[in-house]
């Protein structure tokens, strides 16, 4: 399936089965304000962040190499606070030095499986990722489950924009697409992404980010058991490298607000 009309699908369906669940429990409707505030964090992270993820693994960026690069998410969440005057203190600033590092070994690999367009632009998704993330602490939100139901709704629609302005080719999904697009509605959507709203609005941002210690390493093996994907020697020493930064730039992190 062509990557925005899958995320468009994907959206649409989990927004409106939440949106309706929330609307037959009763619960309080948002302000025009935070209605606005939960559309510009769902843009930041599901079209700036998700949504270049999707384009560059269409483009043949290996998931592994995808999840490895990820995996700096919590150093950029802990610089981002700077913009509010909560800079990184040095145990921070070491951990990001190393992670960078391992970003380093990385990308010098000859033989990553991905163009460098493609690279790019996972590496763009991980700015909009954390400046969401970190943006959506210092604004009104809505409260509970009704910012990600508008999250995933202003998503949608920009999607399915770009579904039109891009032209995708629409062809009949194949079983396994279909199955695949399920399962991201409902796990990937309405269960994980609903779990990461709920944690960056209720404990520390690098905390919240610390998904990204075991992203690369289920990525690598899914992408070898599943795609027939490999794991170059850059790849495996690159790996620990960054998950040592980003662990201790989240465990330096506790108690300081970023």
């Amino acid at each position: 399936m062509p990557p925005f009309l899958m995320q468009g699908i994907r959206f649409t369906v989990a927004s409106t089965v939440m949106l309706s669940v929330l609307k037959a429990k009763k619960v309080a409707w948002p302000s025009r304000v935070q209605i606005r505030n939960a559309s510009l964090i769902g843009v930041l992270l599901l079209i700036g962040g998700l949504g270049m993820v999707t384009v560059a693994e269409d483009r043949g960026v290996d998931s592994g190499l995808v999840a490895t690069i990820i995996a700096i998410q919590p150093m950029l969440m802990s610089l981002w606070g700077g913009l509010w005057k909560t800079w990184p203190i040095r145990m921070q600033w070491a951990g990001m030095l190393i992670g960078m590092a391992g970003v380093l070994v990385l990308v010098s690999d000859n033989g990553l499986s991905g163009t460098w367009s493609g690279t790019s632009l996972v590496f763009i998704a991980c700015l909009s990722w954390s400046f969401g993330s970190a943006l959506s602490r210092r604004i009104d939100m809505p409260s509970g489950f009704m910012a990600t139901a508008f999250e995933m709704a202003a998503a949608a629609i920009v999607y399915l924009l770009l579904t039109l302005i891009t032209r995708e080719d629409i062809q009949m999904p194949s079983m396994r697409s279909s199955l695949a697009v399920i399962y991201l509605i409902f796990i990937g959507s309405i269960v994980a992404f609903t779990a990461f709203t709920y944690l960056i609005s209720h404990v520390s941002g690098p905390l919240a980010m610390s998904y990204a210690y075991v992203n690369p390493a289920i990525a690598v093996l899914l992408g070898v058991v599943l795609s027939d994907e490999h794991v170059s020697t850059n790849m495996a020493i690159a790996l620990p490298i960054i998950l040592v930064g980003v662990a201790i730039v989240t465990n330096s992190s506790r108690g300081v607000e970023s």
